[in-house]
């Protein structure tokens, strides 16, 4: 993902966002047989606490087999304006900002892939704009359907009693006060455990509540992934040692104080469901966002659904990024 491929556009809402573009060589759009259909274009949405360099993978695949690809920096990340703000995280105005960017670059026919966070925002890119895309994929994280009545505290003991543990303690601790800087002081703790090579390392140090505070301030460290890119996690280390880490925090600040079930209120019922078609890349060793539980959420509310199932953690992108990529490929075109 070279530097000469990102743009940026200032949004109507005055936040300047970063995005790669990547459009096929010649060379390769004269390989492609005119008579097939048109390929859309593919809009990949990361998650925290990365950047668009996550689909580093993707990008180069599809890229090279003809498709437009168009990879933001989400508020609060990456290159892209960091307010520290909980209102400019409503996932209705981050899902007007994509549209803008995809309106600047004349983008109809669209695919949306989200992974984390990411995958939020394609849900709701699915409830407020069903028009302007083509297909949902969703990454190791499912369609996350509107919750106007949302409530953490809630959450956590459902799905204790769920799992035998909470979901959503790292939720918790991102929201509040000081979060940022006991972060900030702690990157290689805070890298290890969120990118561990034993992804059960997050059962224990990441989703209880109050695990991942205590691993911080212990200055705790676990062997990390070898399919971590070390540029990309340089470069991750170095954009929140730069900017910090407090815009971020934001997107789960949203999900403590109500906000985003605030922002979800106004979607009206018939669009809690997706009728277009949906694929949910399940990651059964992610231990946080269950496989099971993902499953079955996209078996209720997405009438047109593909499960694949990997036995990957969370980062499969990474992880297993060419069974993953054919997998994707495989599921587009038959959307084509």
């Amino acid at each position: 993902m070279e530097a000469v491929n990102y743009k940026t556009l200032t949004t109507s809402r005055g936040f300047t966002y970063s995005y790669f573009l990547g459009k096929p060589s010649e060379e390769t759009i004269a390989e492609l047989d005119p008579a097939d259909p048109p390929l859309p274009a593919l809009l990949f949405l990361h998650g925290f606490p990365t950047s668009s360099r996550l689909w580093r993978h993707q990008v180069e695949f599809f890229v090279h087999r003809g498709f437009v690809v168009i990879v933001p920096d989400l508020l609060g990340f990456g290159e892209t304006s960091k307010p520290t703000e909980v209102e400019c995280y409503r996932s209705s105005l981050v899902c007007k900002d994509v549209v803008e960017i995809l309106d600047a670059e004349v983008l109809q026919d669209v695919i949306a892939i989200g992974h984390d966070l990411g995958s939020k925002i394609v849900s709701r890119l699915a409830n407020f704009y069903p028009d302007r895309f083509k297909a949902y994929g969703f990454l190791a994280a499912p369609y996350y359907a509107p919750r106007p009545k949302s409530n953490i505290e809630f959450t956590s003991k459902l799905t204790k009693k769920m799992c035998g543990y909470e979901l959503c303690g790292h939720t918790v601790f991102y929201s509040e006060d000081g979060s940022d800087k006991l972060i900030e002081n702690q990157l290689d703790s805070f890298f290890s455990v969120l990118f561990p090579s034993d992804p059960k390392v997050r059962v224990t140090h990441v989703a209880p509540i109050g695990a991942l505070r205590s691993w911080l301030e212990h200055g705790r460290k676990a062997e990390m992934g070898p399919w971590i890119p070390p540029k990309d996690m340089e470069y991750w280390r170095t954009v929140i040692s730069r900017d910090g880490i407090a815009g971020a925090l934001c997107w789960h600040k949203g999900l403590v104080s109500g906000v985003n079930a605030d922002d979800d209120k106004p979607i009206p019922l018939e669009l809690y469901h997706v009728a277009k078609p949906v694929l949910f890349a399940a990651a059964t060793h992610d231990y946080i966002s269950p496989a099971i539980l993902g499953i079955a959420t996209t078996n209720y509310h997405c009438k047109t659904s593909t499960i694949r199932q990997f036995n990957e953690g969370h980062w499969l992108m990474l992880s297993a990024p060419a069974e993953l990529n054919v997998a994707l490929l495989s599921w587009v075109m038959d959307c084509i």
